[in-house]
């Protein structure tokens, strides 16, 4: 049914409760799943430091996406899973839901409900919100069971 799931991860609650969600689906349908973590341009922006960001800052961004990425293939490597990692630079909201999709031909994203930055969801918007209304392929929202909403599970095309 799904042949390639993308979930991105942002070390968040919920993108580990998506990951562990994307990793039922794969095992239970053989699907490949592609891992991802963009490193967001618009942060350096929105926390005022333009164009001069401070090289260490970056360089750590991009160190904790990089671990992120590893512990989720050696969960999926652990269940036999075909991983791919995918550490990218740009705007998240459009990666995940248009760039990526078409360039591996994703047909399934299984993503948390909301992310790791409360400042960065209210000065530019939510992640999760653009991908559900703009993306080129099925959206599976995965809630954390911790969180106080109503709907658990919410899938759009």
């Amino acid at each position: 049914m799904y042949q390639h799931i993308l979930v991105p991860l942002d070390g968040s609650r919920n993108a580990e409760v998506a990951l562990q969600e994307a990793l039922e689906l794969a095992q239970k349908y053989g699907s490949e799943l592609f891992v991802a973590s963009i490193v967001d341009e618009q942060h350096f922006v929105a926390y005022g430091y333009g164009m001069t960001v401070p090289m260490d800052f970056y360089s750590d961004m991009k160190d904790r996406s990089q671990q992120i990425l590893a512990e989720a293939e050696k969960r999926a490597s652990a269940l036999g899973i075909k991983t791919t990692t995918i550490l990218a630079n740009g705007n998240p909201k459009k990666a995940i839901a248009e760039e990526l999709p078409e360039k591996y031909d994703i047909d399934l994203i299984v993503m948390g409900k909301s992310g790791v930055d409360a400042l960065s969801r209210i000065m530019l918007g939510s992640t999760t919100s653009y991908v559900v209304h703009h993306s080129t392929t099925k959206v599976l929202v995965v809630n954390d069971e911790d969180d106080d909403t109503e709907d658990d599970v919410t899938e759009e095309e």
